[in-house]
């Protein structure tokens, strides 16, 4: 009776930890076809895709691949792939080429090439007017005297290694830091691309999913052109499909005086890297 009861209050146990654990979702795959619009560099690979069933509708964009195992790919190859999507990453597989568009070749190659002034370390931040998730102006006058880290992101993006990876990235920022009477001069900000959608009481209702402390971090929105000319300055380059975008990214930080003393472009930072900036420039050494 003993071995009896013992194992039965195993067998709880073993039950209720079960319960207990969050089960992590299992991986999703979807197909895509399309056609390379820039070949494989810095681990990913430019498609114009079709409209993928159940994730996103067609449009251009950046997809994360393994390059060793990729094969050859050019500018107008059209192709079908796998894309394997889990809560960390997304991840492009299983090529094949299965065409040739020397037309959509031979127009990528005739388009002009563009350089674009951008932002670099030393450059003044763009003058701009934006309205945070608590329905309040926000301007540079109101990150003079602070030193601000700004990113971009749109409450809809589902590319995990996109905007997802931004706001898991600040939650850490945030962590980091402590309250806000640590280091209370140093803020985030994360700027939305979907100014239509992301209005303040959709970003509002995003924060406090996220645990965003507004003492230290704020979602702002604003009117189209004011977006515009923020992404066009720091480089970020947005494409619309339907109702999700397409888009590259970049995070900087900004001192006191409103200068760029730090910036990235793409995914390829890390929290301790931003903190470390961060603490520095608070600190008046950098």
């Amino acid at each position: 009776m003993l071995l009896l009861v013992v194992a039965m209050a195993a067998t709880v146990t073993v039950v209720q930890t079960r319960r207990d654990t969050p089960a992590v979702p299992a991986p999703r795959q979807f197909q895509v076809t399309g056609v390379v619009t820039a070949p494989i560099a810095d681990g990913r690979v430019m498609v114009s895709h079709d409209h993928i069933h159940g994730y996103m509708p067609a449009m251009m964009m950046p997809f994360a691949v393994e390059a060793e195992t990729a094969p050859p790919l050019a500018v107008g190859d059209r192709v079908r792939f796998t894309l394997t999507v889990t809560e960390e990453r997304s991840l492009a597989g299983a090529f094949q080429v299965v065409g040739h568009d020397a037309a959509v070749a031979a127009a990528l190659k005739a388009e002009p090439g563009r350089s674009p002034k951008r932002l670099k370390k030393g450059d003044p931040l763009p003058a701009f007017s934006l309205t945070t998730s608590e329905g309040r102006p926000l301007a540079n006058a109101d990150v003079r005297g602070q030193v601000t880290a700004i990113t971009f992101i749109f409450t809809r993006c589902p590319v995990p290694e996109f905007c997802p990876l931004m706001v898991k990235r600040f939650q850490e920022v945030q962590r980091a830091l402590g309250s806000s009477e640590s280091l209370p001069n140093v803020r985030l900000l994360s700027v939305s691309l979907d100014p239509a959608f992301d209005t303040p009481d959709v970003l509002r209702a995003y924060a406090d999913s996220k645990g965003v402390n507004a003492a230290r971090w704020q979602l702002a929105t604003g009117h189209a052109d004011e977006i515009a000319r923020l992404t066009s300055a720091f480089s970020v380059h947005v494409e619309r499909g339907g109702v999700f975008i397409d888009h590259t990214l970049a995070t900087a930080v900004i001192d006191g005086d409103g200068r760029v003393v730090e910036i990235w472009r793409g995914n390829g930072w890390s929290t301790g890297e931003l903190v470390a900036v961060l603490r520095r420039v608070a600190a008046g050494t950098d």
